[in-house]
């Protein structure tokens, strides 16, 4: 499973808000990351969405952690930002039997939902203090 730049992007943002415990600009974590300022407000917008970051406007403005540290849980976090967790066609929710002839009988399917569960309980039993 390959997570998508969004993701690595929001994972790393809330990394570098926990590290400064303090307001950062948009343009100060771009930078940071040397990454566009317009993509990373679209994934700034989802998080404050979501409310695991808070937004404060003005000419001191910036954006910082809505949560302490110990509270975001790093799985969260990438359920939030990922398009979609299927990790095979088979696993998407409108998948029939034309998607794949072997659907109704195969078990690769049964492995593959396994192995995500590991995959998402190991990223639900760490919080974003664990990894700052």
């Amino acid at each position: 499973m390959q997570l998508n730049v969004s993701t690595d992007i929001a994972l790393r943002t809330l990394i570098y808000l926990g590290r400064k415990n303090e307001l950062a600009t948009i343009q100060e974590i771009a930078d940071a990351f040397d990454i566009s300022k317009a993509h990373l407000m679209k994934i700034v917008m989802t998080l404050v969405a979501n409310n695991l970051l808070i937004s404060e406007r003005g000419r001191n403005g910036g954006v910082r952690l809505a949560l302490d540290a110990g509270d975001i849980s790093v799985g969260v976090v990438v359920r939030l930002m990922e398009n979609s967790l299927a990790l095979v066609v088979c696993m998407k929710d409108d998948a029939t039997k034309e998607t794949c002839p072997l659907l109704p009988k195969c078990r690769l399917k049964g492995v593959f939902v396994k192995a995500q569960d590991a995959f998402f309980a190991t990223l639900d039993q760490n919080s974003l203090a664990d990894i700052l």
